[in-house]
């Protein structure tokens, strides 16, 4: 999930016990659709509440890998992910947001990076995935800024 502030500036955290930073991101339940999906693991993984999220917009960029060496855990469950991306606007406050809240934890730490830094600060294994979602995210936060009238930061 691409969450942003009212700065368009997304959201990263630090995996716990990895030291690398990536996007908020979990799988769709049976039973649910991929926007319930996306909801779910915001709450899940930041402790947000529906209230503290807009409407989530599916991007139309997708993103497939293979693990080159799955990890035993994961041997005949999962070979790789298809994933899909949803950019949802943060409407709550800072303090609202509560890593700790999903046991166990998925993240140590986190915070608010600009569109241009997210690529030099996520996990190099991600940036091939990253890259087609932040350039249709990026379009959007521009084409909001010509609407308003603002010169794209």
């Amino acid at each position: 999930m691409l969450l942003f502030n009212a700065r368009h500036e997304l959201w990263i955290g630090e995996r716990r016990g990895a030291s690398t930073w990536q996007f908020p991101q979990g799988g769709v339940e049976k039973g649910s659709t991929p926007e319930q999906s996306a909801l779910r693991e915001l709450r899940e993984e930041l402790g947000l509440k529906r209230r503290h999220l807009g409407i989530p917009v599916r991007l139309r960029a997708t993103h497939r890998y293979d693990f080159s060496h799955t990890p035993a855990h994961w041997v005949t469950r999962w070979r790789g992910q298809q994933q899909s991306f949803w950019a949802v606007k943060f409407l709550g406050r800072d303090q609202d947001i509560d890593v700790e809240r999903h046991e166990p934890p998925e993240f140590s730490r986190w915070g608010w990076c600009p569109i241009d830094e997210v690529m030099r600060r996520v996990d190099p294994i991600r940036r091939e995935g990253y890259a087609a979602p932040l350039a249709e995210f990026r379009a959007l936060h521009e084409a909001a800024l010509a609407r308003a009238g603002a010169v794209p930061t």
